[in-house]
């Protein structure tokens, strides 16, 4: 099912669906329609129904998904039955930041190692993990299948954070930096850029104040 092509805009709504599948099981709910995953998620039934259909039919008409089944079903689809190894390149007030809020309720996700250049970082406990030195990247590098990297060095720095890390192998960083990163054609990088949500959300209140003038 993996190896259907559907739009980013779908994987992103599949991943919002599972997280509320898992808050309906917290909650002990056991069958759900399109209609309450819809208004649990905040997404109309229709898109729900539609991106589901890509995959088959998950439910009866008029009967519902059972939670746990569809839950399972969108993992395997998304490929987070088994999630990649996550590490952080940065110890700063960011990195630890993570590592201590942790990945609860996100399906397995868990932040396995946090590494620094630092020496004043080096070993101190960032969350419930004692900081690496980033020269022992390249060889946890070798000891896993899967890793995606999250860049949170400061400013300047990403850069050659991503290239050391392009050098030990991974081929899947996401960075909280600022700065535009380049990086070979068979590695993904993606941004959290939390300045263009902004100015999505600045747009929209702009764009309401105008329609109710």
């Amino acid at each position: 099912m993996i190896a259907v092509k559907v739009s980013e805009k779908s994987i992103r709504r599949l991943s919002h669906y599972a997280r509320c599948l898992r808050l309906a099981l917290i909650r002990g709910e056991l069958i759900m329609t399109s209609q309450q995953l819809a208004t649990n998620c905040g997404i109309s039934s229709a898109a729900v129904r539609r991106d589901l259909s890509i995959y088959g039919e998950f439910g009866k008409q008029g009967s519902g998904y059972k939670v746990d089944d569809l839950l399972a079903n969108i993992e395997e689809i998304l490929g987070t039955t088994v999630p990649p190894t996550l590490i952080i390149v940065g110890a700063g007030s960011i990195g630890c930041a993570l590592m201590i809020s942790g990945l609860a309720g996100t399906g397995g996700y868990t932040y396995d190692s946090i590494f620094d250049n630092d020496p004043k970082k080096i070993n101190k406990a960032c969350g419930d993990k004692l900081v690496r030195p980033v020269t022992e990247i390249a060889d946890f590098l070798k000891t896993k299948k899967e890793v995606i990297a999250i860049i949170t060095v400061t400013g300047g720095a990403a850069q050659a954070a991503l290239e050391m890390l392009v050098d030990a192998g991974c081929k899947a960083i996401l960075s909280f930096a600022l700065e535009p990163l380049k990086a070979p054609e068979n590695v993904e990088v993606r941004y959290v850029e939390v300045s263009t949500e902004l100015d999505v959300l600045t747009h929209s209140i702009r764009r309401k104040e105008r329609v109710d003038q």
